[in-house]
């Protein structure tokens, strides 16, 4: 039971039925952001895809920084919620952090993915990568802070259904960042300063890396980096598109998880595509 007032951490919903494909898919969004940042590909998913979005504790308007030793657990929990298991994970933006933890640590404790969570492959969406310590910088950490706001009003305006004056955006993407305090704000940190150390080369699992050529949060060569690190990956730059490629061009970003989807049997990720 939860005390009286607090918000159900880890909320999940299924978006869609299953097809003849008869594949699973989980949907894991970014800080701040909501389930409703997927909405735009749920209507335009590939055929036969059964889709469950997970409402997580990061989410805008989500539980109070709940007292986790590793956010990574979050993921496995909602892995494991999926009915019938999810052989494939979809994560944007903080969740792809979280994801690659998880499945970094998994491999280097020599245990398979496929196995301990019936995964079978994954699509990072504007992934958080730095392959050097050194690529951090103090100088940089007030801009961190104005970078999250800017993703908090890009958020915004790719899920909004009419157009939003600037100031009411600028507005609504403040009030975003004070609901979600400065705790979730330094654990983001706190990952994404973990993410050199990780030994991604050691993840084996298909994954496909999908990254806006605008995006104004994360450098999509990050993206680039973190696919060419992986032990089995590739990657796709959506041209025109920020930070939030699956709301803002639906119809490629469904068209290189068709693409991703078809290689699976094989055990590989597509070729890079532009």
């Amino acid at each position: 039971m939860l005390p009286e007032g607090d918000v159900e951490p880890l909320v999940l919903r299924q978006r869609t039925v299953s097809g003849e494909a008869g594949r699973r898919a989980l949907l894991l969004h970014g800080l701040g952001s909501s389930e409703s940042c997927w909405d735009a590909f749920v209507d335009g998913r590939p055929a036969g895809l059964e889709l469950w979005s997970a409402g997580m504790p990061w989410r805008a308007g989500g539980a109070f920084a709940p007292a986790e030793p590793d956010d990574a657990a979050w993921i496995t929990e909602a892995i494991r919620r999926v009915p019938g298991g999810a052989d494939v994970v979809i994560a944007h933006s903080y969740a792809t952090v979280l994801l690659v933890t998880l499945l970094a640590g998994l491999a280097a404790d020599g245990r398979d993915p496929r196995e301990e969570l019936g995964v079978h492959g994954v699509v990072l969406v504007s992934p958080f990568y730095r392959e050097s310590p050194r690529d951090f910088s103090w100088g940089e950490l007030p801009r961190f802070l104005d970078l999250l706001r800017i993703g908090a009003e890009d958020g915004i305006l790719a899920r909004s259904r009419k157009p939003l004056a600037p100031d009411l955006r600028a507005e609504m993407a403040e009030r975003s960042c004070e609901q979600l305090g400065p705790h979730w704000v330094v654990r983001h940190l706190h990952a994404y300063l973990r993410t050199p150390f990780l030994p991604v080369h050691l993840v084996d699992l298909p994954v496909h890396v999908v990254m806006g050529d605008q995006d104004p949060i994360v450098p999509p060569a990050e993206g680039t980096r973190l696919a060419a690190r992986l032990g089995n990956a590739s990657a796709t730059r959506v041209e025109g598109c920020a930070h939030t490629p699956m709301a803002e061009r639906p119809d490629l970003f469904s068209l290189a998880v068709q693409q991703f989807l078809t290689t699976l049997p094989a055990g590989h990720p597509p070729a890079a595509v532009n």
